[in-house]
């Protein structure tokens, strides 16, 4: 899917980039829960890194290219290009771009692209050693945008390689006014409640890209973590 000529992708975009000039260490976080100051906000991607290791066994180690799909304002981007030799981030709000590259100004082994999770033209096929797409899929409005988002990611991913990414297996819990993490406007807009994926078709469409999941942490709550990786060749 090509975000200059889908209008779908554009309203996603706009959407994002409202949220991002709104706030955008707040949006850049799954729940929008605001953190508490700016290295929280760095601590929690390290954070995030290291339960992915635990929960489902990510590799954090020997991380030639590694790729930050959805990267907001750079939660999860300074974790990354700590453990990997080069970090391709991108996102579709160019306010969060601008946040982030900010953010990391002075590392130097990040590039910063727009793009969207269905549309990752900046990368190669084949080319990243992992994916990391947090707080990304599960905001996506239709089944098939999270499966076309899934198909980038199949293919920009090297045999052996992996993916970490979330989303909604259920419709989560209701929240009644003035119990959301965010404004009511947000909390209930589609492009912020984003679309149910049963786990079945997930594997399905995994298996179509040679992805396989390996591990799943989280299932029937309404968020799962996952973990896939490209067949061997």
């Amino acid at each position: 899917m090509n975000l200059d000529h889908d209008p779908a992708l554009q309203r996603i975009q706009r959407f994002w980039e409202a949220r991002a000039r709104e706030d955008p260490l707040r949006y850049s976080v799954p729940g929008g829960v605001a953190p508490e100051d700016e290295q929280a906000f760095l601590d929690s991607g390290d954070e995030l890194l290291r339960a992915a290791t635990e929960l489902v066994g990510w590799p954090a180690d020997g991380l030639r290219l590694a790729v930050d799909v959805g990267c907001g304002a750079g939660r999860v981007t300074g974790a990354l290009a700590d453990v990997a030799d080069a970090v391709v981030a991108i996102d579709l709000a160019p306010t969060m771009i601008e946040a982030a590259r900010a953010r990391h100004a002075r590392r130097r082994n990040v590039s910063w692209h727009g793009g969207h999770a269905a549309d990752l033209r900046p990368i190669g096929s084949e080319a990243a050693d992992a994916v990391v797409a947090i707080g990304v899929l599960g905001h996506l409005p239709t089944v098939d945008l999270v499966l076309d988002a899934l198909s980038e990611i199949g293919r920009v991913l090297r045999p052996d390689g992996t993916a970490l990414l979330d989303l909604h297996d259920r419709p989560p819990p209701l929240r009644l006014p003035g119990e959301s993490a965010v404004p009511e406007r947000v909390a209930r807009h589609p492009l912020w409640q984003g679309a149910v994926v049963d786990l079945e078709t997930l594997a399905a469409a995994a298996h179509q890209e040679r992805l396989i999941i390996e591990r799943i942490e989280g299932s029937g709550s309404g968020r799962c973590l996952v973990l896939a990786r490209r067949e061997a060749i």
